[in-house]
């Protein structure tokens, strides 16, 4: 298939804080006439069995360009100072035409800087950055998007593993700004990318 899949995602979020946590229950609305993969989960291990799993609350946090935090289900950016063999591309969710997907994301406070390429650091490297907003960002790929393929995951029944010749640049996002006033983020000081941010 060639040419431009035109998409239209819609995301509606209202965020709110409960006890120790950012919570942000959203849905998402294709209204648009093609299939869209929306991501939905992290392929992750789970640590006592050692058991493949899929981690629906797992997000990427970064400090944005314009000092907002961008938090979401999107690829993250890769080191800048390793060579990655096999990126970590979220799972995704099969989102026909006029189907909607209700989901709830929650980020422990304090809000700081993640990435499934790096561990959390000790407190002292971090540095506490007020955020002028927070920008909920949900990834998804357009099904018939040239040299998109996927693949039904065994242990998370429903999601899809997506593979493309570049899922990065492939990947389209929805989002969501929310002006915030006195909301502090850790900024990581140590070689933690924030491209495109």
């Amino acid at each position: 298939m060639s040419g431009t899949v035109t998409t239209d995602l819609g995301l509606s979020c209202q965020p709110n804080r409960a006890g120790n946590a950012l919570v942000f229950p959203y849905v998402l609305h294709n209204r648009g006439r093609a299939a869209v993969y929306v991501m939905d989960a992290l392929p992750s291990v789970d640590p006592a069995s050692r058991a493949a799993r899929a981690n629906d609350q797992a997000a990427v946090v970064m400090l944005g360009a314009k000092g907002d935090a961008v938090v979401g289900k999107f690829i993250a950016p890769l080191p800048p100072d390793r060579r990655v063999v096999l990126p970590v591309i979220p799972l995704a969710r099969l989102l026909g035409p006029g189907d909607t997907l209700e989901r709830r994301l929650e980020m422990p406070m304090p809000l700081a800087e993640t990435s499934p390429y790096f561990a959390d650091l000790p407190l002292r490297g971090y540095e506490m950055v007020e955020i002028a907003g927070v920008v909920f960002t949900i990834g998804f790929w357009p099904a018939g998007a040239e040299g998109l393929a996927a693949a039904a995951v065994d242990y998370a029944p429903g999601l899809f593993a997506v593979t493309a010749r570049d899922p990065r640049r492939t990947a389209q996002s929805v989002s969501q700004r929310f002006p915030v006033k006195g909301l502090q983020l850790f900024k990581r000081n140590d070689n933690f990318p924030r491209e495109g941010a």
